[in-house]
């Protein structure tokens, strides 16, 4: 998820069970051109491993330019997105844009693949429209190009993050695939990951806003398909000390003030369900930069 799984998100992620954490998605040309704001968002760290980066482009030059830069970070896979329907990215020519174009897909794949030594994998929409099947065709190519594994968003571009998956477009995305295929989108608890796993050649879950606020969905979910047994959502407090090792997390990562600043972006996640969440997510967004000032906030809880 682009600016929301930084580092610090990503360590949370992990301590809940997480088996694999990605970066955000980093623009391709930016890391060939040095960007500083990008490079900083490829820094990993060793207690999140496994992790990937996800790049995105539509040059398959810059594409393994950048894959190389990927790889020398020393990241375990290298991810291509192929799947996000924001609309500067696809008017750009990249992430979902692409779905309607395999050969200059099969063309980024290939350029990629050869120039690193890791494994990449990529990630996809069902299509760009509803009832457009072009997971099919696209994991196809991945195949024929080398790719290890395909990330199958089950919802159309046009859909963004609303609405629910379309488990017939993702059954017709596995079914033939060569490669594994791993589900995504709309994944929340035990039944939605229960849906997509009973689907025939589907060899796993991947979790992105469902697991904002609630790592630890990661192992009630491995508890429940081991043993059948649910284990209880998380408390109060436990939503609480993931909020604050999260700020302690983002202020090591950025300094004090930006690191509450971009925490903005996710602090809604750790409060909805209190009774005065709209009342303190204005406060931190409007008011909180400082440790001492979050602080007084958490009193409100």
């Amino acid at each position: 998820m682009a600016g929301i799984t930084d580092l610090p998100l990503r360590r949370l992620a992990k301590s809940g069970g997480a088996g694999l954490v990605y970066t955000g998605m980093l623009s391709a040309r930016a890391l060939v051109r040095s960007d500083e704001k990008t490079e900083k968002l490829l820094k990993t760290a060793d207690d999140e491993r496994i992790v990937a980066a996800q790049i995105f482009g539509s040059d398959a030059c810059v594409m393994s330019e950048a894959a190389k830069i990927v790889r020398d970070s020393g990241v375990d896979i290298i991810d291509i997105n192929l799947g996000c329907p924001v609309r500067k990215i696809v008017k750009s020519g990249a992430g979902a844009k692409l779905l309607a174009d395999e050969k200059l897909v099969s063309r980024i794949l290939e350029s990629v693949v050869k120039s690193v030594d890791v494994p990449v994998t990529v990630k996809i929409r069902t299509g760009l429209l509803p009832e457009h099947n072009a997971a099919t065709g696209i994991i196809r190519v991945a195949y024929n190009c080398g790719i290890k594994m395909v990330v199958v968003h089950a919802r159309p571009a046009s859909q963004g993050h609303s609405g629910s998956p379309d488990l017939k477009l993702f059954v017709a995305a596995c079914a033939g695939a060569k490669i594994p295929v791993i589900a995504n989108g709309g994944i929340v608890d035990e039944k939605t990951a229960a849906d997509f796993l009973r689907v025939p050649n589907c060899a796993g879950i991947m979790i992105g806003r469902g697991a904002l606020g609630n790592y630890s969905i990661f192992k009630r979910l491995e508890e429940f398909f081991s043993s059948g047994k649910k284990l209880p959502l998380p408390s109060k407090k436990e939503k609480v000390e993931w909020l604050k090792k999260h700020v302690r997390y983002s202020m090591e990562y950025y300094g004090e003030k930006k690191g509450f600043v971009v925490m903005r972006k996710v602090f809604h996640y750790y409060v909805k369900d209190l009774p005065n969440a709209a009342k303190i997510r204005d406060i931190f967004n409007k008011k909180i930069v400082t440790l001492s000032g979050f602080s007084e906030l958490i009193k409100l809880f």
